[in-house]
């Protein structure tokens, strides 16, 4: 199958869509027909960010609605459900993507503050699911796209709780996709995002701002949207106009009675891992981590 992918009649709920990758994804499916709920939270002057948005694709000839909220309330997530049903029907589409991050010592970080980043990074996540999953499932038809992090799957400094909820969008997504009712046509799936944004400003260089563009991650987060896309619970890393499939893998089994306890546990065969997301990430945005190194 080739040719544009076109989402007319269909809706997309982004969250965390008021800059950086969830901005990139809301102009990209408006962009390609779609109808997009754009969702962020109030800034703190109480102004909505999302309407920003909702103008610029308004201007470019789009068809979009703002929705402002926190994510992690119960209210938020019903509100982003009753707003798409409201202007343009029941949301088919789902692209999780709101989260926060923060580099701090695992020794030194505080329960209080870890605990206010999980609400947002993965109690956002669950309430918004559980506000879309009713009604994709009555119909038959939804795509999920779940934001994760090469952090949570290879490790970051001073990450521990951001890169917990990153790894959780892995056992979540794969989790869904066992779930999906028979017959219905529902994909869930996890995009780990190689960009220059406001949350990665500090870990990129700005001039290198155009080669690590949320626009480059943007097409890939829209096919997992669209029909064409048939897998469920992949796991899919972008940046820079590169992207690779992601795969968990498990050597071969060994038995205990082989040997003494640590010749077995030493002896076990591992595939080849990164060392951290840093080390992974080199190879989606390979001119950058070139640059940087020397």
């Amino acid at each position: 199958m080739s040719g544009a992918l076109d989402f007319s009649g269909r809706t997309a709920i982004v969250t965390g869509a008021s800059k950086g990758l969830g901005r990139a994804y809301a102009h990209w499916l408006a962009a390609h027909g779609c109808a997009v709920v754009v969702s962020n939270r109030l800034g703190p002057d109480g102004s909505s960010s999302a309407q920003a948005v909702v103008d610029e694709i308004a201007a470019a000839g789009g068809r979009a609605v703002a929705h402002d909220g926190p994510v992690q309330t119960p209210e938020a997530a019903a509100g982003m459900v009753a707003v798409a049903r409201a202007h343009f029907g029941q949301p088919d589409i789902f692209v999780s993507n709101a989260g926060v991050q923060a580099f701090r010592d695992f020794g030194a970080v505080t329960l209080e503050e870890m605990d206010a980043l999980l609400d947002i990074n993965l109690r956002g996540v669950l309430m918004g699911l559980k506000a879309v999953w009713p009604g994709m499932a009555e119909t038959g038809y939804g795509r999920i796209v779940l934001t994760g992090s090469s952090a949570g799957l290879w490790g970051q400094v001073g990450s521990a709780d951001y890169a917990a909820s990153k790894a959780a969008m892995v056992g979540i997504a794969r989790s869904l996709a066992l779930d999906v009712p028979e017959d219905a046509n529902i994909c869930a799936n996890v995009v780990a995002p190689a960009a220059y944004t406001p949350m990665s400003a500090g870990s990129i260089p700005a001039q290198w701002a155009d080669y690590a563009s949320p626009n480059h991650v943007a097409p890939v987060v829209g096919w997992l949207c669209s029909d064409r896309c048939t897998t469920s619970g992949g796991i899919y890393h972008a940046g820079g106009g590169h992207v690779r499939r992601v795969q968990i893998l498990e050597g071969p089994v060994h038995r205990l009675s082989e040997g003494d306890l640590d010749t077995v546990m030493r002896g076990l065969d591992a595939q080849p891992e990164w060392t951290s997301s840093f080390a992974s990430g080199a190879e989606i945005l390979p001119e950058l981590a070139k640059a940087m190194a020397s």
